[in-house]
């Protein structure tokens, strides 16, 4: 690979730990976890073939991705910062959104490894704690940036819906 010479901020990275957080797979990796083909196949039976689809090797969302994780990835290049976007956190509505901001805020980012500039979390506009929801977020991490909501519904239902309603943006409650 070609050295760059140049610093990296990779703008959209996701951390996780299905053992120790409420990842969706957190009950079948704990189950499960020494035994990777059983793993492999509770998480296919017990997910919708759209999430399936769009997973494509379900380690990927079974095995923790942490800082070290990430650092062995990026091998010779240098990342200056990242930003965490949020990773579809289990407890995913309302104020339980807030357990992912302070989890990546604990990670072991630093300076000489790789750093952390920034949190895009998760929050619905349509909340009626909105507002208290990203006051909170502010407060678990002086990083946090922003929300990110996915908002994407196809019509075709083997698609993966990230959204409850089509059309979300268009909401006036949103």
């Amino acid at each position: 690979m070609q050295a760059l010479d140049f610093a990296i901020i990779d703008a959209h990275i996701y951390q996780w730990d299905p053992y120790n957080t409420p990842h969706a797979a957190a009950l079948a990796v704990k189950l499960l976890g020494k035994h990777p083909y059983l793993l492999d196949k509770a998480v296919r039976m017990m997910n919708a073939d759209d999430l399936i689809e769009t997973l494509g090797l379900t380690h990927h969302v079974t095995a923790p991705y942490l800082p070290e994780h990430y650092v062995e990835d990026i091998g010779h290049y240098q990342i200056e910062q990242v930003v965490h976007v949020e990773a579809s956190w289990h407890k995913n509505k309302g104020k339980g959104v807030i357990g992912e901001t302070r989890f990546i805020e604990s990670l072991p980012f630093n300076a000489e490894t790789v750093k952390l500039g920034g949190i895009v979390a998760t929050a619905d506009p349509r909340d009626s704690n909105f507002k208290k929801i990203l006051q909170l977020h502010k407060k678990a991490s002086p990083r946090f940036k922003g929300i990110r909501k996915m908002a994407a519904v196809h019509e075709d239902k083997g698609i993966r819906a990230w959204a409850d309603e089509p059309h979300l943006y268009r909401n006036k409650n949103f």
